[in-house]
């Protein structure tokens, strides 16, 4: 995980939105499994009737994170006990598998342990997007501080090998969703009124180029 600043994305076509919009229909007590936490955004901006537990290797986020969730792991993934990843009722990989040497092994043992029926929710930025596309043409492939080439990433997807290592592990997609660049982000701009509208127009022309336009895939899936 990368140590610089995290930053919550709160624009409504965010994979954060998307992701909490998902957690809301899940029913009272039920319990979600965030791996990543980061600073707890999933715990500290969701639904409140859900129990939250977790897991962050970050020291300084994992310690913003705690008061928001049931039970924190203070360790990686790895080196958790297949006893505590047991029993969720859904289970959260937001922008973690592409940090991952092997995102394979990790998605396999996460499903093996829980119920049939049981909700995965995964995004993954999307490294087919354009401006990684005109970069590659130009004969650049720099990594940077965030983004689709955060410096941490050690995997990258595209739809289509997303869709493969989700289907290999398990699990039967629901739907596929796609986020535009969070231009919130880039410039204050957008979160003016004008601003606002103009990423929503943004937003729409993404969701009809996913795949060029796209800047992370959201997969919402059961275990079979």
């Amino acid at each position: 995980m990368t140590t610089s600043p995290y930053q919550d994305k709160p624009s409504p076509w965010s994979s954060h939105s998307r992701i909490l919009s998902y957690l809301q229909a899940l029913p009272e007590k039920s319990k979600v499994f965030d791996v990543g936490t980061a600073s707890g955004m999933l715990a500290r901006r969701g639904n409140s009737s859900l129990r939250y537990f977790g897991v962050e290797t970050n020291e300084d986020w994992a310690t913003s994170a705690s008061p928001f969730y049931e039970k924190l792991w203070k360790c990686s993934f790895d080196e958790m006990q297949n006893e505590d990843l047991k029993g969720y009722d859904a289970i959260v990989l937001g922008d973690v598998l592409e940090h991952m040497p092997n995102p394979e092994i990790a998605l396999k043992r996460l499903v093996e342990l829980q119920s049939s029926g049981s909700l995965f929710i995964i995004s993954v930025p999307n490294v087919a997007n354009i401006w990684v596309r005109l970069h590659l043409l130009t004969g650049n492939f720099d990594y940077a501080e965030r983004g689709i080439l955060d410096r941490t990433h050690l995997r990258f997807f595209t739809r289509k090998s997303l869709i493969h290592l989700v289907e290999n592990c398990g699990l039967d997609i629901d739907s596929i969703n796609v986020t535009p660049i969070p231009l919130e982000l880039i410039s204050n701009f957008f979160n003016t009124s004008v601003g606002k509208f103009t990423h929503a127009i943004f937003a729409s022309i993404t969701s009809l180029f996913p795949t060029l336009l796209g800047y992370q895939f959201i997969v919402k899936a059961k275990k079979i």
